[in-house]
């Protein structure tokens, strides 16, 4: 067992300390900077996991007959908590990212068709616009003015988003059959 602590000072009567019990080796500064940015990393790891399982997809509040049918279920929402994830910390960030890193190029134009309801642009809008639009669909009205919406409203968006989606395609496969 390996120990990496700290002491911080501040403005504060009392000195924040904190420790660190690991198993990986530590002994140098290189390998206790290392482990301290896997402990910084904890916070994403818990906030991916609330989106997982209670905020966001709700997995753990689902009953399902079979294991297989469960652990299918459970895989797939590991991957929409992860998009869920990247639109909420994409709309934290600065910049002209494009929605395409979370949203198909059919998700983001229905979801433009939907919610602008005006000419498609000629390229994909930015992850906050995503992020927004996504948040609306879901049912947020940004009543505290903060521009934050909750995860959950956020999964709700991409929800109806996604069957929007299928009614799309199964309008599209119509042409066929008919």
């Amino acid at each position: 067992m390996y120990y990496v602590g700290c002491c911080e000072r501040s403005s504060h009567d009392k000195p924040l300390s904190w420790h660190l019990l690991t198993s990986e080796p530590v002994t140098n500064k290189e390998q206790a900077l290392k482990i301290i940015s896997y402990y910084e990393k904890r916070w994403l790891v818990e906030e991916y996991h609330k989106v997982w399982k209670s905020d966001g997809t709700d997995i753990e509040s689902l009953r399902l007959q079979s294991k297989d049918n469960m652990e299918r279920l459970v895989t797939i929402s590991c991957f929409i908590a992860t998009r869920v994830l990247q639109l909420k910390f994409a709309n934290m960030q600065a910049g002209d990212v494009s929605c395409e890193q979370v949203l198909s190029t059919k998700a983001w134009k229905l979801l433009w068709l939907k919610r602008v309801g005006s000419e498609l642009p000629k390229e994909a809008p930015n992850m906050g616009w995503a992020y927004q639009e996504l948040a609306r669909l879901g049912g947020w009205k940004d009543t505290k003015r903060t521009g934050k919406a909750s995860v959950k409203v956020i999964w709700q968006g991409w929800l109806k988003l996604q069957t929007t989606l299928e009614g799309y395609e199964l309008a599209m496969s119509l042409e066929f059959y008919l």
